[in-house]
C-alpha cells in the first residue's frame, strides 16, 4: 500500500491523478488505450509497457470507476493507470474497466490537465471498431483535429475516418483536447468484437511505429494474431459443418443442440 494513497488523504474524488513517481519528460506523446472491441487498445498498451519496461508514475481515483480490484501477474494494480518512459518521451495511459458515463468529463478533464502538467501536447487514442468475425481487411483508420490531418495523411497505409461518433473515455478525451493546448486524434481499426484481437493491436502500433519511430517489436503480436486466425477459421468451418448436417436432417440448431 502506498502513504499518499490513504483513504482519509483523498476521499472519494470526481477524478484525480496520484502522481507516485516523479519524471521529466520534454513535450511527451500521450498515448491512451481503453477496453474496445477486441480489447485491442490494452493488448496494444501491454506491448508497449513489457517491451520498454515503462515505470508507472501516477494513477487515476475517481467514484465513476467500478469498485473492482484488478490484478496482474497476481498483483494488485490500480485499474486506472500511467506509465511513463524517459528515453521515449512517452506516457502510456490504460485500464482495464470502463468509467461511467456521468464521470466521463471529469476522468478526461483530470486526465489532460495532468498530461498538460507534464508538457503533453499531443494525444493518440488507440481503439477496435467491432466487426463480427474476422475483419477481412486490416487498414487503420485516424481521425483528428485539422492541424493534424495533412500530417497522417502522409502515410500511405491509413485513411481519413470520413465521419461518425467515437463515445466512451476515448471519445471525451477528444473532445476535451479542442478546448485546450493540445492536439487530439484516434487511432482506430477494425476488431473482432468479442475476443482478444491481436491482429487489431498490431495494426496500431504499427502505424505507431511509423509515425513516432517508437521501434516496437511485433514478433509476439504477429504470432498470437495467427493463432487467433487459425481458430476463427477452425470456427467457421465447424459452424459451416453443422450448418450442412441441419440441412440434412431437417432439425434447427437448438433441437440438435438440446437433443
Amino acid at each position: 500500500m502506498e502513504d499518499n494513497c490513504d483513504a482519509k488523504v483523498l476521499g472519494a474524488p470526481e477524478a484525480h491523478v496520484v502522481q507516485t513517481s516523479e519524471m521529466t519528460l520534454k513535450t511527451p506523446l500521450m498515448v491512451c488505450c481503453f477496453p474496445s472491441a477486441g480489447v485491442v487498445g490494452p493488448i496494444a498498451a501491454h506491448a508497449i509497457i513489457d517491451q520498454f519496461k515503462m515505470e508507472e508514475i501516477a494513477h487515476l481515483r475517481s467514484r465513476y470507476m467500478p469498485s473492482a480490484a484488478v490484478f496482474l501477474e497476481g498483483r494488485l494494480r490500480h485499474p486506472f493507470r500511467i506509465y511513463g518512459n524517459k528515453e521515449l518521451n512517452l506516457i502510456l495511459v490504460t485500464a482495464e474497466l470502463p468509467v461511467a458515463d456521468e464521470g466521463l468529463y471529469a476522468v478526461s478533464s483530470a486526465l489532460l490537465d495532468w498530461g498538460a502538467s507534464m508538457g503533453a501536447r499531443e494525444v493518440v487514442i488507440l481503439d477496435g471498431i467491432p466487426v463480427q468475425g474476422m475483419p477481412s481487411d486490416r487498414k487503420v483508420l485516424f481521425a483528428a483535429e485539422e492541424e493534424k490531418i495533412a500530417d497522417l495523411s502522409k502515410d500511405e497505409h491509413m485513411e481519413i475516418l470520413d465521419k461518425g461518433i467515437i463515445t466512451g473515455i476515448a471519445g471525451s478525451i477528444l473532445s476535451e483536447t479542442l478546448c485546450r493546448s493540445m492536439i487530439g486524434f484516434a487511432l482506430l481499426t477494425p476488431a473482432i468484437a468479442v475476443i482478444p484481437d491481436p491482429g487489431g493491436a498490431l495494426q496500431l502500433l504499427e502505424a505507431l511505429n511509423r509515425l513516432y519511430n517508437l521501434k516496437i517489436d511485433l514478433t509476439e503480436l504477429k504470432e498470437g494474431s495467427e493463432v487467433i486466425r487459425r481458430k476463427m477459421e477452425e470456427m467457421a468451418q465447424q459452424v459451416d459443418g453443422m450448418q450442412r448436417q441441419q440441412q440434412v436432417t431437417g432439425r434447427s440448431g437448438y433441437e440438435r443442440m438440446y437433443a
